[in-house]
């Protein structure tokens, strides 16, 4: 039986952690080709021993166009072709209005914004030759406003809409979709919604917010990416 994915090509930005290291695991499990991409060579070589052969490195700071260039080059020149783009990459800042200063915001502004518009840009051609698909992983915080995350929501904010924008003037060749998780425990959470540095409570009082008293999983998170990623009909061989 083929797997759900055999054949495709895939890159994930910010997949050495977190929901992108989940979503790459995923996509390898299913058959794709996955290529890793991470800030530095560093934080990829050492993801790379838990992704298995399929995988290849893709470093490249995507916060900047020079990084979103390098990490889709790493990926056209391993595979030939892409069909498959998860923009994931992304930094969480948990600061109040006062205390954000332009750096901050900026650091926000680009990891999170910049890296969907260049990575999309840079893969653009390739993309449109396989029907491919682009997934933008946005978040329930674009949806809704909260305090103490200006930046952040703000900036997934953007997400939302830029993915909206995209679709519509991608369509037909490339199909374009943004999930958006609520809270997730990873490095990133546990951290930036720490109690006077207790991440163990900062993620208890986070379950305790959602009527089911539990936030989401990385596989939950992961798997809402594979959804999005299906092959549209009519497109349905990877190459």
């Amino acid at each position: 039986m083929s797997k759900r994915f055999e054949g495709a090509r895939v890159l994930v930005t910010g997949a050495t952690r977190g929901i992108g290291a989940a979503c790459a695991k995923a996509f390898l499990a299913e058959g794709a080709r996955v290529a890793i991409n991470g800030r530095s060579e560093g934080s990829v070589e050492k993801a790379m021993p838990e992704m298995g052969r399929l995988a290849v490195p893709a470093p490249g700071d995507v916060a900047t166009v020079a990084g979103c260039e390098a990490a889709v080059e790493a990926a056209l020149a391993a595979f030939g072709g892409l069909d498959v783009l998860v923009n994931n990459a992304g930094v969480f800042l948990k600061q109040s209005i006062a205390d954000t200063d332009e750096r901050g915001w900026d650091a926000v502004m680009n990891a999170n914004v910049k890296s969907v518009q260049f990575c999309t840009r840079a893969a653009l051609p390739a993309l449109v030759e396989s029907k491919g698909n682009i997934v933008n992983v946005a978040s329930e915080a674009g949806l809704n406003g909260y305090p103490e995350t200006t930046a952040y929501c703000a900036s997934k904010g953007a997400v939302v809409n830029l993915t909206r924008a995209m679709a519509m003037e991608l369509a037909p060749d490339i199909r374009v979709n943004a999930v958006c998780p609520g809270v997730v425990e990873t490095d990133l959470s546990r951290s930036g919604f720490a109690v006077e540095g207790d991440a163990d409570e900062g993620i208890r009082r986070q379950h305790l917010a959602y009527p089911l008293h539990r936030i989401g999983t990385l596989e939950e998170a992961a798997g809402c990416c594979h959804v999005n990623s299906d092959p549209v009909a009519g497109f349905d061989q990877f190459g």
